[in-house]
């Protein structure tokens, strides 16, 4: 715990980290107020699970890349890599230190975010309905939960999509040793899925063209199995196609998927880990 610490310590001093934390906290405050005229009506609790679909998801994404771009490039930027290998367990306890930190501000984001809109918004309509079942969902055709119980386990999925984009933060600036450039490509990349969600898609479909014809099903299959995809909650619906309604019965899926995809990154970045200390 006193290595995670210590981790943490050195990310307090990224400035960029506070004044992201705080844009956040801006943007959040806009989102609830203009959510606000909207509650109260039949479809609050619909409009509250799309949260994440319209702005969490983005706002959790932001805070990931801001706070932890610099996590694995902070000893080569310092000059004190050379300090890591003069202690036995040294690269190992490092490696553990920065793992576990991650994981946590993760967490610690996630669970932020979902009190704050959750919890608000929940509170505007006096919970009302709170534990009725599910009426109307757009990512599955019946979910046999309550609304509030399926509002919370939305949150669990973007956890776990959250860790997915994590694994792959911590692996560019494993490689790239630079956080501007790890900056750059990861919410460059977020940025680019989202784009892909929200516009090109609509157009590629609409388009006659062969080349959309072509390339949209393969974009579609990296969307679906991308972190944004995840995070944006639209990869948990599994289906023959991505966007229609997905069966609940088949949600293991793709929570089987994302568990291996976070292993399987961890694993790679303990490998490039190891070897980048050895030499």
């Amino acid at each position: 715990m006193r290595s995670i610490l210590a981790e943490a310590r050195k990310q307090r001093a990224f400035r960029e980290a506070w004044i992201g934390a705080l844009l956040a906290v801006l943007f959040l405050t806009l989102f609830l107020s203009m959510d606000s005229a909207d509650l109260g009506s039949q479809d609050s609790w619909y409009l509250i699970q799309q949260d994440i679909h319209r702005y969490v998801g983005v706002l959790t994404a932001f805070l990931l890349v801001i706070g932890l771009s610099r996590l694995m490039c902070y000893e080569t930027e310092q000059k004190t890599a050379g300090l890591i290998g003069t202690a036995v367990y040294g690269p190992s306890s490092t490696w553990k230190s920065k793992t576990g930190l991650s994981i946590l501000y993760c967490a610690a984001v996630v669970v932020a975010l979902g009190t704050a809109t959750l919890g608000i918004q929940s509170a505007q309509i006096g919970f009302q309905n709170a534990l009725t079942p599910v009426y109307d969902c757009v990512y599955f055709e019946n979910v046999p939960l309550s609304n509030i119980s399926f509002c919370i386990l939305q949150y669990v999925f973007l956890f776990l999509g959250a860790l997915y984009f994590v694994g792959f933060i911590l692996l560019v600036g494993a490689v790239t040793k630079r956080t501007a450039f790890t900056i750059s490509l990861c919410g460059g990349s977020y940025l680019m899925l989202l784009c892909y969600q929200f516009f090109v898609d609509d157009l590629m479909q609409s388009s006659s063209a062969h080349i959309c014809m072509v390339i949209e099903p393969i974009c579609a299959f990296l969307f679906r199995f991308s972190f944004c995809g995840f995070m944006q909650l639209e990869s948990y619906r599994w289906t023959a196609t991505l966007g229609w309604t997905g069966q609940w019965e088949n949600v293991w899926k793709p929570v089987a998927f994302v568990l291996a995809a976070i292993v399987t990154e961890f694993a790679i970045l303990k490998i490039i880990w190891r070897r980048r200390a050895k030499t």
